[in-house]
Formats: C-alpha cells, structure tokens, sequence
C-alpha cells in the first residue's frame, strides 16, 4: 500500500488493485514498448508480456533509456526484462524472444486481457489490429515519427454494444507504402517518443482501473515540433 500510495491517491484502492491481478501483453521493447514496460511495471500491473525479436543497438539510445551502451548486441525483450525485475520484484514478466505472427498469437496472447502494439510499421499494426479483432482484446495502439507521434485505443469485439474505430479505419490500407518511411530513414526524437508511451501507459491504467476515459473512438495527436496537440472523435 505505502509503495503504490501515489496511484491510491488518484485510481483508490480498488484500481490499484485492479491493476495487480492485470496481465498485459506488449508488442515491441523499443522506444515505445519498453518506455510502456517500465511505467506499467512501476505502477504494479501484475503480470506484462513483452516480445522483441531484435537486439540493442548504439542508435537505440538516443530514445530507449532503459537500455545502456554494454547492452549493445544484447536481446531487447530479455534486457529490458531484467530492468523490469529490478524496478519491481513483486510483478511477474513474461519475455519473448520473437516476432508476432498469425500463427504464434494465439499462443503468446493467451490469458491476457490488453494488448499494447508499440511497433515501427503500418504492416505489423495492421496485423495486430486484426489479431486482436479476431482474438477479441482490446488494444492500445501507438505510432511516432520525427517529432510527431499518435494513440488510440480499440475495442476487442465487433458487436453494436461494443463497436469501435479500428487502426485500418483510421488508416486505409495500405497506407504508409511508400509515403511512410521507418524511424530509420526519417529519424524519431527521443521527447517525442518517451511523450507517446506515456500517453500509451495512461491509456492503459485508465482501462485497467476503471479511472478515466480510454481513447476508443479518438485518436490522440501531438507535434512536439509546434506544440500542437488534436483530439479527433469518430
């Protein structure tokens, strides 16, 4: 209780609570991922898997923080893993050294109930919005570019009573090819993306505790160039 007292004060009890019988799932340990991953771990979700398929690299650390220049070459998911641990012992992590897919979502989505995608490419979001539609969780979707990045959040089943905005909604296949290039090529800034996985953690709180309004049905925007932000409703 005297450890979580900052969220009781905000979400009660109750939401802490809620938040600690919680099995998260995310997809991506880099900027986005494994800056979600330290603030879900921080605040008590009980249970979070993660999945990375990639290793540390040195242009990972101008934006990845949670990384440190003797982790260079080392797995993202198993790395961040141990930061996870010794940020707090008192929560289970799961990490998957692999890559999302179709055919192993079933098995590394099974018993969680949200789903965080903090990929770098429309053609994974596209995948995961579809795996989740078809596994029915709900997810937190999350994009950044430059210094510009968007949230939204969609619903895991498809009825009237449940019916939401999907990213394929928002953006039309296929978008992104070739307009979009990877963080790669047209670069990311670490402000915006640590900006972005904050916003994908409230998000996520807020669904878990039962405190706030998730962004389903909105999509979240902000330009840290001009400080600009948008909240447009669907």
């Amino acid at each position: 209780m005297n450890r979580y007292l900052r969220n009781i004060n905000v979400i009660g009890s109750e939401g802490q609570k809620r938040l600690s019988e919680a099995d998260v799932f995310i997809i991506g340990c880099g900027a986005l991922g494994g800056q979600v991953a330290m603030l879900l771990a921080a605040a008590g979700v009980g249970h979070i898997g993660i999945a990375d398929f990639d290793t540390v690299d040195v242009t990972n650390l101008q934006r990845q923080l949670f990384f440190e220049e003797s982790d260079a070459g080392c797995r993202k998911a198993e790395t961040l893993a141990r930061r996870m641990r010794a940020l707090n012992s008192c929560i289970r992590v799961d990490a998957h050294v692999e890559m999302l897919r179709d055919s192993n979502a079933d098995r590394l989505l099974d018993g969680y109930g949200f789903v965080v995608d903090a990929t770098d490419n429309p053609a994974s979001k596209y995948m995961i919005d579809d795996i989740c539609l078809r596994l029915g969780l709900p997810a937190c979707i999350g994009g950044v570019a430059g210094w510009r990045g968007q949230v939204t959040c969609v619903r895991g089943k498809t009825g009237e009573e449940n019916v939401s905005m999907r990213f394929a909604d928002y953006f039309p296949r296929p978008y992104g090819d070739p307009e979009m290039l990877p963080c790669m090529i047209e670069g990311v800034m670490g402000p915006a993306a640590s900006v972005i996985a904050s916003v994908q953690a409230a998000e996520v709180l807020k669904y878990l505790s039962g405190n706030g309004e998730p962004a389903f049905n909105r999509l979240f925007t902000i330009d840290l160039a001009t400080l600009r932000t948008d909240l447009l409703e669907f």
